[in-house]
């Protein structure tokens, strides 16, 4: 029997055959890559932890490429604090995992589960209080890097991941602890607005009051900005309105002349007194008197902010 002559012709269904495992390969890879996190991370060999320190707030900080920044911060008058600060919204509100281990170049070991974090919207997604920190930059310390996980804010099935390198963290580290031994008692939310409380009849302050003076003092010492300081002397209502109105203004004054005594600029100074004008609490009974009873200290301050768009 003779055969046709002419060329081959190989049956569809065998050339689909023969490009199956090729197409399988390429599905499966797609499915990798598709199931692997994002991650936000920087070249290892450009990562470092950079210090910002003065007498009011320490930071030690590590860019993220494409996210911004993962700070280590404590503030003059707080305790420690981690931050992430994300420059775009990356974080939806929920739950993050904090895991650490060690980079490439270090032998294997297993990854450890650190924390579970909760996570707000906004530009400080997540905020770690002082004890969590301290585990953090233990971690960091020995080497480790740490590794965020967390649910995309557009809510994609996979994870993304923010990684934290170890490079220069001991040496940035030593730097944040030199810092923080220099920082001020208190910062500036926690002296703008003061009230000093007098006894009965007297314009003169208990110790625990001057205490309180002298950390605004302090404050004001350090911080250029600070550009006015506004007292105001109060009385409660019992006696004569006469007699109220001197014995505000003789705390009022008491409490300029202490100021002035640490350094702080009497002409930064506006004392005014009011008598028995303005109660914050009852005259009726003795706990309303005592609040009445009082010298106000509200500082006012230069928004660096402003003053840069008029210059």
């Amino acid at each position: 029997m003779m055969t046709p002559s002419g060329p081959r012709v190989v049956p569809q269904y065998r050339r689909n055959v023969r490009w199956a495992p090729l197409w399988c390969l390429l599905w499966a890879c797609a499915l990798a890559l598709g199931a692997r996190a994002e991650q936000f991370r920087g070249p290892v060999a450009n990562a470092s932890w950079q210090l910002d320190a003065s007498v009011f707030e320490c930071r030690l900080v590590q860019p993220i490429p494409r996210f911004g920044s993962a700070v280590f911060t404590r503030r003059a008058g707080e305790a420690q604090r981690f931050v992430l600060q994300q420059a775009n919204r990356h974080l939806a509100s929920g739950e993050a995992q904090i895991r650490s281990e060690h980079p490439e170049w270090r032998e294997t070991a297993q990854p450890e589960t650190l924390d579970a974090v909760s996570v707000q919207s906004g530009a400080q997604p997540l905020v770690v209080d002082w004890q969590r920190s301290q585990r953090l930059a233990a971690e960091l310390r020995t080497g480790r890097r740490l590794i965020i996980s967390y649910a995309p804010w557009d809510g994609r099935a996979q994870a993304a991941e923010i990684v934290l390198e170890p490079v220069g963290f001991r040496a940035g580290l030593d730097g944040f602890n030199d810092c923080l031994s220099g920082l001020l008692p208190v910062n500036f939310d926690q002296v703008e607005r003061n009230a000093l409380y007098f006894p009965a009849g007297y314009a003169d302050l208990p110790e625990s009051e001057l205490e309180k003076l002298d950390r605004i003092a302090l404050y004001a010492s350090a911080d250029d900005r600070v550009t006015h300081f506004y007292v105001d002397g109060h009385t409660d209502g019992l006696g004569l309105r006469a007699e109220n109105l001197e014995l505000s203004r003789e705390r009022a004054e008491m409490v300029t002349q202490y100021l002035v005594e640490r350094g702080v600029p009497e002409q930064k100074i506006i004392t005014r007194w009011h008598g028995e004008r303005y109660p914050v609490g009852s005259n009726r009974d003795p706990e309303g008197r005592a609040e009445n009873r009082r010298v106000t200290v509200r500082l006012e301050r230069r928004d660096e902010r402003l003053s840069a768009r008029t210059d």
